[in-house]
């Protein structure tokens, strides 16, 4: 995606800045067994940047530069993954097992965000992170497996994950 922005992005240090911020909350959460709280969050579109507009138009849609810069922020890397593997861990998957997490609590439990699934899917694949794409992947295809529908204002969610890593 070429930037046709038109100054619509928020830049990557306040990407990157947000990220932090929500990780925060993220393992707090985590800490705390607070699942709900990150289940009630806005966080998808710096947590899991991708090249494509969202509700808030351009401001975090990244262009492979974008990535590139984010991919060079120290420990940006390390916190992009541990962020994905908290958002699973809140719906009840082990990215590391690939699989459900054993014994969870109440509400430690997938609660109906495809958009969010997808999202976090395709930056994956967008920032390459394949290892951890094939377990989000594996996690979506098991919702689908077991019928749950990805449809998200008209749209199947599961299309991303049925085209990108068969």
């Amino acid at each position: 995606m070429t930037r046709g922005r038109a100054g619509e992005f928020v830049g990557c240090t306040r990407v990157a800045e947000q990220h932090a911020e929500t990780l925060r909350m993220f393992r707090a959460a985590e800490h705390d067994r607070d699942w709900a709280r990150i289940h009630r969050a806005h966080y998808d579109w710096w947590m899991f940047p991708i090249d494509q507009p969202s509700s808030w138009g351009f401001a975090y849609t990244v262009t492979q530069a974008d990535i590139d810069e984010l991919l060079g922020i120290p420990g940006f890397l390390r916190d992009y993954r541990d962020g994905v593997r908290i958002l699973l861990l809140a719906w009840g998957w082990n990215v590391a097992d690939m699989g459900p997490v054993r014994d969870p609590d109440p509400e430690q439990c997938w609660q109906g965000w495809p958009i969010r699934l997808e999202k976090c899917g395709r930056s994956l694949w967008l920032l390459g992170q394949r290892d951890l794409y094939d377990s989000v992947r594996a996690f979506a295809m098991n919702l689908i497996g077991d019928g749950v529908p990805l449809s998200y204002r008209g749209r199947d969610c599961g299309d991303f994950f049925r085209e990108y890593g068969r």
